[in-house]
């Protein structure tokens, strides 16, 4: 869980890849996670109205980094003083064009000194490989393996072309971040063919076991693919949730996976429902201590692993979507104290027949890992979709627990701040919402974020109190809250 990483030794692998043929482009099946076909569906529109102003309440703006107006930014993490924001993009497979892959050297994750967080400034990059994207990062300071005491960031690899070219690695990628303005580069450990490579991540210390594991998430991985000796797009039949042993960086192992279809004998292809009916494993979301994991698995809902022993997950329990609910279960933040999981509908269709309005969070008392149950819903008033301000995509993406109050990124509606201290009825307290940026993809159009913000990421230095966002288009946001001393 992001607020409460506990850090780690890194483990360095490439999984050999050699003596697979390939198949050409495939180019008639699902590639694109939701935001990506959304991005791609508004880039062929133009928009020439719309808000561009920024609005807060009870929130004020301490610094900004606009990471050189690149755009397409991930992700963000703050440790030991620097900013970490991540840099995605996706291939437009219906015409071959990269104008949406962030290539090599405008590409990598902007590492930004943050401690005068008022006068920000990018100091590094970890650069990614060629026709990649690494829209997710953690960093830490490892505990225990042979790099313990030293500070390591991960980055999420994702193949920005062809997910069957395998000159193409994707997985994870390490990097000594001791000395954060000179990153070296420590290696990769590929996921093997023939997915798209890890979407979402987390890093978590067993304390117990002396162990470091990365909980990451491989989707579509059981796609049927005919030409794959498993039958399934990832050739070793694994599963879309992955659990690797990173303690060791001479030798990381992976250590479990987890599918629907070869754990619960459900084809992912048969259960999506709603305007993007899919089921794959997408969000990761372990508990402090690493012994509860719950995946985020998109119309499949929440499902809940003890993974008391990471090597042998058992199945605990699966949270369904009802029939006339969009689904699109996205992420989640699991609030140990309380045993509460604040979970994540990216659901971008808000006039489906289904479910009228945008995506938004759920409250589910988790008290029974077996039997969870859903007590109450937060939305904006900009997710109901009555109206459309500024044609933004006023979407949940990813929240965050810190105490009781809960910190959420929600694209065009900024930053958004829910006290959840009465989880039954949780209101919001503060947002901000940044103005509007430039678009990165030339002509301007109005999908690309020229109109609207569209915050990615948020996280909480919670020994400074300060709020960092990173905003798709404008970069990197450093905030505090003004109602609190």
């Amino acid at each position: 869980m992001r607020r409460s990483l506990i850090a780690l030794a890194v483990g360095i692998l490439t999984i050999a890849t050699s003596g697979i043929t390939l198949a050409g482009p495939d180019k008639n099946s699902q590639e694109l996670f939701a935001n990506e076909r959304q991005i791609l569906s508004n880039s062929q529109k133009s928009y020439t109205s719309g808000t561009k102003a920024s609005s807060a309440l009870n929130m004020a703006v301490v610094g900004h980094e606009s990471i050189g107006d690149r755009g397409f930014n991930g992700d963000v993490w703050v440790h030991n003083g620097f900013a970490y924001v991540g840099h995605w993009g996706f291939l437009d497979w219906a015409t071959g064009n990269t104008r949406f892959c962030p290539e090599v050297p405008a590409s990598g994750v902007a590492v930004i000194d943050v401690r005068s967080p008022s006068s920000p400034r990018r100091v590094a990059t970890l650069q990614n490989p060629a026709h990649t994207s690494a829209e997710d990062v953690v960093a830490y300071r490892a505990r225990s393996g042979p790099l313990a005491g030293r500070h390591i960031a991960v980055t999420g690899l994702q193949t920005c072309g062809s997910r069957l070219d395998l000159t193409i690695p994707r997985g994870l990628m390490f990097w000594d971040v001791t000395d954060a303005a000179h990153p070296v580069t420590l290696g990769i450990f590929d996921t093997g063919c023939c997915t798209r490579g890890v979407h979402e991540f987390e890093i978590g210390h067993r304390t117990d076991l002396g162990r470091t594991f990365a909980y990451v998430s491989v989707p579509f991985s059981e796609l049927a693919d005919a030409s794959s000796p498993s039958g399934t797009r990832d050739r070793g039949g694994r599963g879309d949730a992955r659990i690797i042993d990173i303690t060791d960086p001479r030798s990381p192992i992976e250590v479990s996976t987890f599918g629907i279809g070869k754990d619960l004998h459900i084809d992912p292809a048969t259960i999506g429902q709603g305007c993007d009916p899919d089921a794959f494993g997408h969000g990761m979301t372990p508990s402090a201590d690493g012994k509860l994991l719950v995946v985020s698995y998109w119309d499949a809902g929440f499902i809940a692993l003890d993974t008391t022993d990471p090597s042998a997950p058992i199945f605990l329990s699966r949270a369904i979507y009802r029939p006339f609910e969009d689904g699109d279960a996205h992420s989640a933040s699991y609030d140990d104290a309380r045993k509460l999981l604040f979970s994540a509908d990216e659901d971008f269709c808000k006039g489906g027949p289904a479910e009228p309005g945008w995506g938004y969070m759920r409250i589910w008392d988790y008290a029974d890992p077996r039997a969870p149950r859903e007590i109450a819903q937060f939305k904006t008033v900009n997710s109901l979709g009555s109206s459309d301000p500024g044609a933004g995509d006023y979407v949940i993406h990813n929240p965050l627990v810190v105490g009781t109050d809960v910190y959420i990124s929600w694209y065009s509606d900024g930053v958004r701040v829910v006290d959840a201290s009465n989880p039954r009825a949780p209101r919001e307290v503060a947002f901000f919402v940044p103005p509007a940026g430039q678009n990165p993809v030339k002509p301007a159009q109005r999908g690309i974020l020229t109109n609207t913000a569209q915050v990615w990421g948020v996280v909480v230095d919670e020994t400074t109190g300060l709020i960092y966002a990173s905003d798709m288009n404008s970069g990197l946001w450093i905030l505090r809250r003004t109602d609190r001393r």
